[in-house]
């Protein structure tokens, strides 16, 4: 089965060859792949004999031979580029093979030079050409035939982006970078490209770097916008273009091309990212916020990133988002407190009472037995006064008193009065549920709007 599946690949690379010809070529990959080095050098030369004119085994003779017979494999390539100088790989092959395994002898040298440039006579302006001979002319010392050649490079017409993408690293190897041929070399390169290679979108970014980097701000911005028309799902481009438009000081063009971005494609962390930091500086916390979340949710990030913002949503009321950004984070850090502590918090405040109830006290037992006395610091006042509320609302009414009198007891009244009036306003308004207690309750009340007159929930229970 396997040397079927051989012969059918290499069927098309053989079209044309005698039967027996795939057979041995099929034998060579056996070989080959079974380690039998010289098999398969011995098979693809037989192969060879029978298709001299197949390029495909040219190379498979020469990697068989270069390892223990330099000669003929430089023979082998040698002939076969000689004997079809249409065929522009062969040539580039043979050029690339002498610079690689005889870069110091002075024949080999020689030889790739004159192949290279019988190349470049039949192939004129081609990228895989031009670069090799111009390096070659550097390496043999002719700086005048390399500056020469590079300005025939650069007067081309009608040459394809991928020429222009070649001469760029020349320009700046060949020309000094404070010299007027290098700034003329620079700007010739990017206008070409600029007129034919904007569809791409490396060179569509790379142009508009270039505009960016010379303080022409407008020319980058314009050269993105060109891009995204030919290429509207470009995304990347599209966010570059809104921090473009943010630094040109356009903060409504900056805007909206980053929220369309996040429009087509919600998981774009640097558009949120972006956004996050426009809105936070227009002074839209909750948009920043909504962001920076986004964010987080894409790109991961620590336990304590979803901590302080998971703090922030249930500060803003909005319990839901806090609960579905910790339930993320939970999932990736099972074993965290923190994380548990809080999604407790934010599962009660979005009605999940039941719910609720189970992952206060997961988070009590994972505080317990995590072996780390910081975690305490999870169980804090905030968390046993939540707790109290869901017990309460479960029906454990003597639990919750009992978390809400320790809560009362762990609160420093002097540094924070309006938590530990909280607290004592619940304890008493469980006590007036529950129908007893009626008079310290009421104490509690008074006590509770003394230290913290905007407790509107101890007024309206005293009313």
């Amino acid at each position: 089965m396997r040397a079927v599946l051989i012969l059918l690949l290499v069927n098309n690379l053989l079209s044309g060859s005698p039967q027996e010809n795939l057979t041995h070529f099929a034998r060579g990959v056996l070989a080959e792949t079974a380690g039998r080095a010289e098999e398969a050098r011995d098979i693809y030369s037989q192969a060879l004999s029978r298709d001299s004119g197949n390029y495909f085994l040219v190379r498979k003779v020469v990697a068989a031979q270069v390892t223990t017979d330099f000669p003929s494999a430089t023979a082998t390539l040698r002939n076969y580029a000689e004997a079809h100088r249409d065929n522009l790989t062969a040539q580039v092959d043979y050029a690339a093979y002498l610079r690689q395994h005889a870069p110091h002898d002075e024949l080999a040298r020689r030889s790739a030079l004159q192949t290279l440039e019988l190349a470049h006579a039949r192939f004129p302006h081609h990228p895989a050409v031009f670069p090799a001979l111009i390096n070659l002319y550097e390496n043999l010392g002719d700086r005048e035939k390399s500056l020469t050649l590079l300005a025939q490079e650069l007067a081309a017409e009608r040459a394809d982006p991928d020429h222009w993408l070649a001469l760029a690293p020349l320009v700046e190897t060949l020309y000094p970078a404070d010299s007027e041929e290098f700034a003329q070399g620079q700007a010739r390169v990017m206008t070409q490209l600029e007129l034919s290679g904007l569809a791409r979108p490396d060179l569509a970014r790379r142009v508009s770097e270039y505009h960016r980097q010379a303080d022409r701000l407008p020319a980058a911005i314009a050269v993105l916008q060109k891009h995204l028309a030919l290429r509207p799902t470009s995304h990347s481009l599209r966010i570059r273009l809104g921090l473009l438009q943010l630094s040109a000081g356009d903060r409504m063009a900056g805007r909206d091309t980053l929220l369309t971005v996040v429009a087509i494609d919600p998981d774009q962390a640097l558009a949120h990212q972006s956004l996050g930091r426009l809105f936070q500086q227009e002074g839209d916390p909750g948009k920043a916020l909504f962001h920076r979340a986004e964010t987080l949710r894409i790109r991961g990030g620590r336990p304590e990133e979803a901590l302080e913002l998971a703090d922030e949503y249930l500060e803003r009321g909005q319990a839901h988002e806090a609960r579905l950004l910790l339930e993320k984070f939970r999932f990736h850090h099972p074993d965290h407190a923190g994380l548990q502590a809080r999604l407790a918090i934010a599962t009660l405040r979005d009605g999940l009472t039941r719910e609720a109830a189970r992952q206060f006290r997961q988070a009590e037992k994972l505080a317990e037995e995590s072996g780390d006395p910081a975690d305490a610091r999870y169980l804090d006042t905030d968390f046993q006064l939540e707790f109290a509320h869901s017990l309460r609302a479960a029906g454990d009414h003597a639990a919750a008193e009992t978390r809400l009198r320790q809560a009362a007891q762990g609160i420093n009244l002097d540094a924070e009065p309006a938590k530990y009036a909280r607290a004592i306003t619940a304890l008493a308004a469980l006590w007036l549920a529950e129908g007893k207690n009626e008079a310290p309750a009421k104490a509690l009340l008074q006590r509770a709007l003394t230290l913290d007159p905007e407790n509107e929930e101890a007024r309206a229970l005293l009313e």
